[in-house]
């Protein structure tokens, strides 16, 4: 298997299969990894790292493949790009137990910190009923937040720095703006155009669709906090918000879809062959996708429980789980967001060159 190469052997194996895939260009018009490769006449570690980012792990060239195992070359693209991803993520991030023990040392940390923030800088009296002010002082809110997406921007930044530095990367404002449409379409994640080939081996577009929800979700929720911190700050509205108002309506449609998107995820994973699955990396992805569940179901009841007793625990849980998010995303695979775009970005900057 190949995650338990070491990572010379795992390069070197990587550049084996990518070369006989070179030889062959069966695949050439599957997905963006193919026209990459041809372009490649000797591969490097950084452009195997590139390569491996621009997988969508969408295994349409594995289902083609006519070397596949059984066969003796045993050309698994999609299994061996996802241990060099791995790998990447491993080198280009600060040390840190992966997986489960993070999670759960960070969501305790953040339980911690909110929890102290409330008995300290609790909230007001005063503060209307349904604000959340009236449980965590503004103040310490932003406090919380913000060291954790502090933490996690920095890390992921630093990560980024050095991951461009090492696979060369390139910048075009036509490549930009190529990868931009490519990553919001998900385009390379149809394969040979008829979707993955995932969870089984036949074609499906779910994968993309819930994609999707996830990114499409979290940019509503993301747009939501916005609209509400713009109302408050600039406007002087302070929350809470009636239901027919933006920060609401970006919120409730955010929530839900991130809701079916992680939930359907989480479904799709629990259905693919543990074979064709790298166990750190299904970790990875199921923390992340747990923890943005727990952060949209939590703060879908925030507005429904607003009046009631229980919405004070029940915005605690939502705090945690937003600080533990931002904490813990930098070791989940919400860092290949960051990695895939500077792939594909450098890919159609290349691309325009070599045309």
């Amino acid at each position: 298997m190949t995650g338990e190469l070491s990572a010379g052997a795992l390069f070197a194996e990587a550049g084996r299969q990518l070369t006989v895939c070179n030889a062959c260009r069966y695949c050439e018009g599957y997905c963006a990894v193919f026209p990459a490769l041809e372009l490649r006449r000797a591969l490097t570690e950084g452009d195997i790292t590139h390569l491996a980012d621009l997988c969508h792990d969408c295994r349409a060239c594995y289902t083609a493949c006519m070397y596949a195992p059984p066969h003796e070359f045993a050309i698994d693209p999609p299994a061996v790009l996802s241990a060099v991803r791995r790998d990447t993520y491993d080198r280009y991030l600060p040390r840190l137990p992966a997986g489960r023990a993070t999670t759960i040392a960070v969501t305790g940390l953040g339980a911690l910190v909110i929890l102290a923030a409330c008995a300290t800088a609790g909230g007001t009296s005063a503060a209307v009923p349904g604000s959340p002010y009236r449980v965590i002082g503004y103040p310490a809110l932003l406090a919380a937040a913000g060291l954790a997406i502090a933490w996690g921007l920095a890390i992921t930044g630093w990560a980024a720095r050095r991951y461009w530095r090492d696979t060369g990367g390139r910048a075009t404002l036509a490549g930009l703006a190529a990868a931009a449409g490519q990553a919001a379409t998900l385009r390379n994640l149809r394969g040979g155009g008829a979707d993955c080939a995932y969870p089984g081996d036949e074609p499906s577009p779910w994968r993309r669709r819930l994609h999707h929800l996830v990114a499409g979700g979290f940019g509503l929720c993301t747009a939501s906090t916005v609209a509400a911190a713009v109302s408050q700050d600039v406007l002087g509205d302070p929350p809470p918000y009636p239901v027919l108002s933006v920060p609401v309506l970006l919120g409730v449609l955010g929530g839900a879809g991130l809701t079916a998107g992680c939930a359907g995820l989480l479904r799709l994973r629990s259905r693919s062959d543990p074979y064709r699955t790298d166990g750190l990396m299904s970790s990875r992805t199921r923390s992340l996708l747990l923890a943005l569940l727990v952060l949209s179901v939590t703060g879908l009841l925030t507005l429904l429980l607003r009046g009631t007793v229980a919405f004070a625990p029940v915005l605690v849980i939502h705090l945690v789980a937003v600080t533990a998010c931002f904490a813990i995303a930098p070791y989940t695979k919400f860092v290949h967001v960051i990695f895939r775009f500077l792939a594909l970005v450098h890919d159609r900057s290349e691309a325009g060159l070599a045309d």
